[in-house]
């Protein structure tokens, strides 16, 4: 696994996040949990002393009472060892008595000398009425002690000694590991599982994401037939399948650029040849022969025509599509332009042949349009009905609207369209009948272009026919 992988990164990414999100909890749970142990422990020996002190006043107060030297002091003495020894035992520490002067009087350690003058800590803050345990280092048995010193209180007066209490902290440290041991044990339980899922998420993101980037370097090299598999995460799922979508759209795209290239360089060499052909005749007969020349010339004047209609109707159809931001669009009553549209086209109707009948309003809604392309939409529209309608035919020419649209039609009594070529009749370049559209100078490219007009103004155009008995094209446009 390449460490720069996505894959290795975020696996990387998680464990790291973990490692310091789960160390820091457990450290400083631990450090509290710690602070917690050394303080029951100092709280518990606190107590045990308190409870020696009140159990040692009677038999302190006795020893302090007797004489020195006799019997009865010596019996006494005797007697209060035995019984700090007894309580030493019950806590499993060391139990030392001292007295007002802080000289040891007896200790339950026969390490610790007896006359011993002791100054520490916990001494000074019971002189003072408090209680401060303390951890130090023990002179005597060289190792770590929790220390607590308390005074032994006669009912009235000054304390009759300090009672001082002492555990080694070799246990609680004990206690304090293994609380340190559990929590890393836990945490390594954790990270484990930690790691494992977090190779599982990351495989489930990065294996798709390598599947797309490998799909992608294919389809950049031209294979655009590949396709990727949708799996992983919903969200790497729909980006599958995005991609899936718009691979699908570029090869449509590129097979559709391919076919118009076909298509427009069919269209562009069967006009040229001809043009071609009439050249090399009128230079070789064309000198001898006056009428040849003068047919050649009309032919080759109607060749050149629909070359510059194509080319003309290929550039607007470009500007269109490729910009249809381009397109300015403002507020504007369509019912003054269809008017217009309808008499500069009423006479060249006639002159083919035909009845050319009109429906529209006085007003329209506004709508946002561009008055200039819609022009050109309209009269290719009614064109496209004049070639197609035999003379003696009629082309109706109406406009309606509703609260939502506006409806244009424009309608023949025209040859129709058979019902497997209407999905087709915008196609670039499509033609039912070529052969008799060509004859009539059609390019294949005015549908297209009304089209692409119409979708420029957010509408769209529809198509219904029947053939024999004529075709109708619907514009819709949103009202503002």
């Amino acid at each position: 696994m390449h460490p720069r992988s996505l894959q290795s990164r975020l696996l990387l990414t998680f464990v790291t996040l973990m490692i310091l999100g789960l160390g820091s909890v457990i450290i400083f749970s631990s450090i509290r949990l710690t602070a917690q142990i050394i303080d029951r422990n100092e709280r518990d020996l606190e107590l045990q002393a308190q409870i020696i002190a009140n159990a040692l006043r009677e038999p302190v107060a006795r020893h302090d009472e007797g004489e020195h030297g006799n019997a009865a002091s010596t019996n006494t003495g005797r007697s209060l060892d035995t019984l700090i020894g007894s309580y030493a035992q019950g806590i499993g520490g060391r139990l030392t008595l001292v007295d007002n002067n802080l000289n040891v009087v007896f200790s339950s350690d026969d390490l610790v000398p007896i006359r011993t003058r002791l100054t520490d800590t916990e001494f000074m803050a019971a002189r003072q009425g408090m209680v401060q345990p303390t951890i130090r280092m023990d002179p005597w048995r060289k190792e770590e002690r929790l220390f607590v010193a308390v005074p032994v209180d006669p009912d009235q007066g000054q304390p009759l000694g300090f009672v001082q209490v002492s555990t080694s902290m070799t246990p609680i440290y004990g206690e304090i590991l293994q609380t340190w041991l559990s929590f890393f044990a836990i945490g390594f339980a954790v990270l484990v599982v930690t790691i494992i899922a977090s190779v599982v998420i990351a495989r489930q993101i990065a294996v798709p994401v390598q599947k797309l980037t490998a799909t992608s370097e294919q389809i950049a090299a031209g294979n655009l037939d590949e396709r990727v598999s949708p799996e992983g995460p919903n969200e790497i799922h729909r980006l599958a399948v995005a991609f899936n979508r718009m691979t699908e759209r570029v090869q449509e795209m590129i097979g559709q650029q391919r076919e118009f290239v076909d298509n427009a360089a069919h269209e562009l060499r069967s006009p040229l040849t001809s043009i071609r052909l009439r050249i090399e005749m009128l230079q070789t007969r064309g000198k001898n022969d006056p009428q040849l020349t003068q047919r050649y010339l009309g032919q080759m004047e109607r060749e050149v025509g629909y070359l510059q209609r194509m080319v003309d109707l290929l550039l607007s159809l470009a500007s269109v599509e490729n910009n249809p931001g381009s397109v300015a669009l403002a507020p504007l009553d369509l019912a003054p332009l269809l008017h217009e549209v309808a008499d500069s086209m009423n006479e060249i109707v006639q002159q083919a042949g035909l009845t050319f009948t009109t429906d529209l309003p006085v007003h329209l809604p506004a709508v946002h349009a561009n008055a200039d392309q819609m022009t050109i939409a309209l009269r290719n529209l009614i064109d496209n009905a004049m070639k197609y309608t035999p003379r003696g035919g009629t082309i109706s020419f109406a406009a309606k609207s509703s609260p939502k649209e506006i409806e244009i039609q424009v309608a023949d009594t025209g040859v129709g369209i058979p019902t497997n070529a209407l999905p087709h009749i915008f196609d670039r370049f499509y033609r039912v009948d070529k052969s008799h559209s060509r004859a009539q100078g059609g390019t294949g490219l005015g549908l297209s272009l009304v089209q692409a007009i119409v979708q420029a103004h957010h509408g769209r155009i529809d198509a219904t026919s029947q053939e024999n008995q004529g075709s109708t094209f619907t514009i819709h446009l949103p009202v503002q």
